[in-house]
Protein backbone atom coordinates (compact mmCIF):
# COMPACT_ATOMS: atom_id res chain seq x y z
CA UNK A 1 0.00 0.00 0.00
CA UNK A 2 1.25 3.47 -0.19
CA UNK A 3 2.91 5.41 2.02
CA UNK A 4 1.22 8.45 3.87
CA UNK A 5 4.16 10.51 4.03
CA UNK A 6 1.43 13.60 5.10
CA UNK A 7 0.30 12.28 8.06
CA UNK A 8 4.05 12.70 9.19
CA UNK A 9 5.24 15.60 7.78
CA UNK A 10 1.82 17.65 6.41
CA UNK A 11 4.19 20.90 5.48
CA UNK A 12 5.93 19.66 2.78
CA UNK A 13 4.66 20.50 -0.84
CA UNK A 14 7.37 19.12 -2.47
CA UNK A 15 8.19 15.76 -2.82
CA UNK A 16 10.33 12.81 -4.90
CA UNK A 17 9.24 9.18 -5.28
CA UNK A 18 8.91 6.26 -8.06
CA UNK A 19 5.73 5.45 -9.75
CA UNK A 20 4.35 2.04 -8.77
CA UNK A 21 1.49 1.47 -11.56
CA UNK A 22 -0.20 3.50 -14.47
CA UNK A 23 -3.57 3.05 -15.76
CA UNK A 24 -6.34 4.22 -17.52
CA UNK A 25 -9.58 4.85 -15.33
CA UNK A 26 -11.45 2.52 -18.10
CA UNK A 27 -9.51 -0.26 -16.47
CA UNK A 28 -10.60 -0.15 -12.90
CA UNK A 29 -13.09 -1.93 -10.79
CA UNK A 30 -16.31 -0.50 -11.32
CA UNK A 31 -16.39 0.69 -7.49
CA UNK A 32 -12.89 2.18 -8.14
CA UNK A 33 -14.13 3.79 -10.89
CA UNK A 34 -16.71 5.50 -9.19
CA UNK A 35 -14.69 7.59 -6.87
CA UNK A 36 -13.79 10.10 -10.74
CA UNK A 37 -17.13 12.08 -11.10
CA UNK A 38 -17.09 12.73 -15.11
CA UNK A 39 -14.35 10.88 -16.03
CA UNK A 40 -13.19 10.37 -19.74
CA UNK A 41 -11.06 7.99 -21.84
CA UNK A 42 -8.58 10.04 -21.12
CA UNK A 43 -8.20 10.16 -17.46
CA UNK A 44 -5.54 7.85 -15.68
CA UNK A 45 -4.70 6.55 -12.01
CA UNK A 46 -1.31 6.60 -10.87
CA UNK A 47 0.00 5.14 -7.91
CA UNK A 48 3.58 6.23 -6.37
CA UNK A 49 5.31 4.32 -3.24
CA UNK A 50 4.82 7.32 -1.23
CA UNK A 51 2.50 10.54 -1.80
CA UNK A 52 1.91 13.74 -0.13
CA UNK A 53 -1.30 14.53 -1.46
CA UNK A 54 -4.22 14.13 0.92
CA UNK A 55 -6.15 11.52 0.27
CA UNK A 56 -10.02 12.73 0.24
CA UNK A 57 -11.35 11.27 3.66
CA UNK A 58 -12.48 12.91 7.13
CA UNK A 59 -14.41 15.40 6.28
CA UNK A 60 -11.42 17.34 4.03
CA UNK A 61 -11.40 17.43 0.26
CA UNK A 62 -8.78 16.21 -1.63
CA UNK A 63 -5.37 18.16 -2.96
CA UNK A 64 -4.87 18.70 -6.55
CA UNK A 65 -1.37 19.38 -7.82
CA UNK A 66 0.75 17.72 -10.54
CA UNK A 67 3.70 14.71 -10.73
CA UNK A 68 6.54 15.49 -13.35
CA UNK A 69 9.40 13.08 -14.59
CA UNK A 70 12.39 13.50 -13.06
CA UNK A 71 14.20 12.84 -16.16
CA UNK A 72 11.76 15.23 -18.64
CA UNK A 73 9.52 18.63 -17.46
CA UNK A 74 7.62 17.95 -20.24
CA UNK A 75 6.47 14.94 -18.83
CA UNK A 76 3.85 15.53 -16.06
CA UNK A 77 0.68 14.09 -14.80
CA UNK A 78 -1.96 16.55 -13.68
CA UNK A 79 -3.35 15.52 -10.48
CA UNK A 80 -7.19 16.57 -10.20
CA UNK A 81 -8.50 13.70 -7.40
CA UNK A 82 -6.87 11.36 -4.58
CA UNK A 83 -8.55 8.91 -3.46
CA UNK A 84 -8.57 5.44 -1.41
CA UNK A 85 -9.00 2.05 -3.74
CA UNK A 86 -11.19 -0.62 -2.39
CA UNK A 87 -7.96 -2.67 -2.14
CA UNK A 88 -6.17 0.25 -0.19
CA UNK A 89 -3.91 1.81 -2.42
CA UNK A 90 -3.93 5.59 -2.94
CA UNK A 91 -5.24 6.58 -6.70
CA UNK A 92 -3.82 9.65 -8.35
CA UNK A 93 -6.53 10.42 -10.68
CA UNK A 94 -5.58 12.88 -13.57
CA UNK A 95 -4.51 13.67 -17.34
CA UNK A 96 -0.89 13.29 -18.60
CA UNK A 97 0.71 15.77 -20.89
CA UNK A 98 3.53 14.50 -22.81
CA UNK A 99 4.83 10.82 -22.73
CA UNK A 100 2.79 8.57 -20.18
CA UNK A 101 4.81 7.97 -16.70
CA UNK A 102 6.08 3.88 -16.58
CA UNK A 103 6.70 1.84 -13.46
CA UNK A 104 9.67 2.77 -11.48
CA UNK A 105 9.96 5.78 -13.13
CA UNK A 106 11.01 8.45 -10.92
CA UNK A 107 9.27 11.54 -10.61
CA UNK A 108 8.73 14.36 -8.16
CA UNK A 109 4.94 15.57 -6.77
CA UNK A 110 4.01 18.92 -5.93
CA UNK A 111 0.45 19.91 -4.03
CA UNK A 112 -1.35 22.95 -4.87
CA UNK A 113 -0.07 24.83 -1.81
CA UNK A 114 -2.77 27.45 -1.68
CA UNK A 115 -5.51 25.18 -1.66
CA UNK A 116 -3.42 22.60 1.20
CA UNK A 117 -2.98 25.75 3.63
CA UNK A 118 -6.90 27.01 2.64
CA UNK A 119 -7.97 23.36 3.33
CA UNK A 120 -5.98 23.08 6.63
CA UNK A 121 -7.14 26.25 8.03
CA UNK A 122 -10.60 25.39 7.44
CA UNK A 123 -9.88 21.69 8.88
CA UNK A 124 -8.37 23.41 12.49
CA UNK A 125 -10.89 26.04 12.24
CA UNK A 126 -13.78 23.33 12.55
CA UNK A 127 -11.59 21.98 15.91
CA UNK A 128 -11.59 25.00 17.23
CA UNK A 129 -15.55 25.81 16.64
CA UNK A 130 -15.82 22.01 18.03
CA UNK A 131 -13.91 23.08 20.99
CA UNK A 132 -15.59 26.48 21.50
CA UNK A 133 -19.29 24.13 21.34
CA UNK A 134 -17.92 22.35 24.64
CA UNK A 135 -16.68 24.77 25.94
CA UNK A 136 -19.97 26.69 26.38
CA UNK A 137 -21.57 23.17 27.19
CA UNK A 138 -19.25 23.05 30.09
CA UNK A 139 -20.89 26.16 31.52
CA UNK A 140 -24.27 25.26 30.69
CA UNK A 141 -26.37 22.53 32.38
CA UNK A 142 -29.24 22.42 30.17
CA UNK A 143 -26.70 21.34 27.38
CA UNK A 144 -26.31 17.85 26.65
CA UNK A 145 -24.49 17.33 23.75
CA UNK A 146 -23.05 14.12 21.75
CA UNK A 147 -20.15 15.02 18.84
CA UNK A 148 -21.23 13.56 15.49
CA UNK A 149 -19.29 14.39 12.35
CA UNK A 150 -17.87 17.33 10.35
CA UNK A 151 -17.21 18.97 7.19
CA UNK A 152 -14.50 21.11 6.47
CA UNK A 153 -15.06 22.30 2.79
CA UNK A 154 -14.66 26.02 1.27
CA UNK A 155 -18.21 27.38 1.46
CA UNK A 156 -19.90 24.89 3.35
CA UNK A 157 -17.75 24.15 6.47
CA UNK A 158 -19.75 22.87 10.04
CA UNK A 159 -19.73 20.56 12.75
CA UNK A 160 -22.49 18.53 14.42
CA UNK A 161 -23.37 17.39 17.40
CA UNK A 162 -26.78 15.11 18.51
CA UNK A 163 -28.58 17.69 20.59
CA UNK A 164 -30.25 20.91 20.57
CA UNK A 165 -28.32 23.73 20.36
CA UNK A 166 -30.36 26.98 19.88
CA UNK A 167 -29.37 29.59 18.58
CA UNK A 168 -28.93 31.93 21.33
CA UNK A 169 -25.66 30.03 21.88
CA UNK A 170 -23.94 31.70 18.66
CA UNK A 171 -22.41 34.49 20.68
CA UNK A 172 -21.21 32.32 23.48
CA UNK A 173 -19.63 30.32 20.77
CA UNK A 174 -17.94 33.01 18.68
CA UNK A 175 -16.28 34.46 21.99
CA UNK A 176 -14.85 31.05 22.82
CA UNK A 177 -13.62 30.68 19.29
CA UNK A 178 -12.04 34.39 19.63
CA UNK A 179 -10.11 33.59 22.85
CA UNK A 180 -8.35 30.20 21.24
CA UNK A 181 -7.01 32.56 17.92
CA UNK A 182 -6.39 35.56 20.22
CA UNK A 183 -3.95 32.82 22.50
CA UNK A 184 -2.36 31.63 18.91
CA UNK A 185 -2.14 27.96 20.67
CA UNK A 186 0.05 25.81 19.15
CA UNK A 187 -1.18 22.61 16.97
CA UNK A 188 0.18 19.30 17.34
CA UNK A 189 -0.37 16.34 15.69
CA UNK A 190 0.59 12.92 18.15
CA UNK A 191 0.47 9.51 17.66
CA UNK A 192 -1.37 7.64 20.87
CA UNK A 193 -2.57 4.38 21.67
CA UNK A 194 -6.60 3.80 22.24
CA UNK A 195 -6.14 4.17 25.57
CA UNK A 196 -4.18 7.61 25.31
CA UNK A 197 -6.72 8.52 22.74
CA UNK A 198 -9.62 8.29 24.70
CA UNK A 199 -7.81 9.59 27.88
CA UNK A 200 -6.68 12.41 26.36
CA UNK A 201 -9.20 13.52 23.57
CA UNK A 202 -12.09 15.77 23.86
CA UNK A 203 -14.11 12.57 21.89
CA UNK A 204 -13.06 9.44 20.47
CA UNK A 205 -16.17 7.45 18.28
CA UNK A 206 -16.98 3.92 20.01
CA UNK A 207 -16.47 2.36 16.80
CA UNK A 208 -13.00 3.80 16.72
CA UNK A 209 -10.25 1.28 17.35
CA UNK A 210 -6.63 0.75 16.69
CA UNK A 211 -5.30 -3.00 16.59
CA UNK A 212 -2.84 -4.02 19.40
CA UNK A 213 -0.10 -2.31 19.23
CA UNK A 214 -0.91 0.73 16.20
CA UNK A 215 -1.24 4.14 16.93
CA UNK A 216 -4.20 6.35 16.42
CA UNK A 217 -3.08 9.62 14.96
CA UNK A 218 -4.67 12.96 16.89
CA UNK A 219 -4.59 16.85 17.01
CA UNK A 220 -4.31 18.51 20.05
CA UNK A 221 -4.91 21.85 19.90
CA UNK A 222 -2.95 22.63 22.96
CA UNK A 223 -4.44 24.28 25.98
CA UNK A 224 -7.81 23.33 24.72
CA UNK A 225 -8.34 19.78 23.73
CA UNK A 226 -7.53 16.55 20.97
CA UNK A 227 -9.39 14.98 18.58
CA UNK A 228 -8.69 11.42 16.47
CA UNK A 229 -7.55 12.77 13.58
CA UNK A 230 -6.00 11.89 10.12
CA UNK A 231 -5.93 15.62 8.58
CA UNK A 232 -3.39 18.53 7.44
CA UNK A 233 -2.78 20.99 10.23
CA UNK A 234 -1.75 24.72 10.58
CA UNK A 235 1.04 25.47 12.90
CA UNK A 236 -1.02 27.23 15.01
CA UNK A 237 -3.90 29.04 15.94
CA UNK A 238 -3.78 32.55 14.66
CA UNK A 239 -2.95 30.27 11.08
CA UNK A 240 -6.62 29.65 10.59
CA UNK A 241 -7.43 33.67 9.80
CA UNK A 242 -10.32 34.69 11.54
CA UNK A 243 -13.49 32.14 12.11
CA UNK A 244 -17.04 33.51 11.61
CA UNK A 245 -20.13 31.31 13.67
CA UNK A 246 -22.44 31.37 10.58
CA UNK A 247 -25.32 30.68 12.02
CA UNK A 248 -26.70 27.10 14.27
CA UNK A 249 -29.28 25.06 12.93
CA UNK A 250 -31.33 22.39 13.93
CA UNK A 251 -33.27 19.09 12.59
CA UNK A 252 -33.82 15.82 13.74
CA UNK A 253 -32.56 16.01 17.51
CA UNK A 254 -28.81 17.03 15.75
CA UNK A 255 -27.55 20.48 15.45
CA UNK A 256 -25.35 21.66 12.94
CA UNK A 257 -23.50 24.84 14.03
CA UNK A 258 -21.53 26.37 10.43
CA UNK A 259 -18.59 28.46 10.25
CA UNK A 260 -16.28 30.37 8.05
CA UNK A 261 -12.37 31.12 7.96
CA UNK A 262 -10.87 34.36 6.45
Amino acid sequence: STKLVYLHEDNLREYATKVASVEPVSSLPEADKALLKNGTEDDHVVTTDETIFYVQGGGQPTDTGSMTAESSADDAFAVVAVRKASDGRVLHFGRFSGKPFTPGQAVKQAVDAEKRDLHSRIHDAGHIVGLAVRQVEAETPELKLEESKAQHYPGAAHVEFIGSIDAKYKDAIQKKVDEMLEKDLPVKTFWWSEKECREKCVYVAPEMTAPDGELLRAVDIVGAGAYPCGGTHVASTKLCGSITVRKISRKNGASRVSYETK
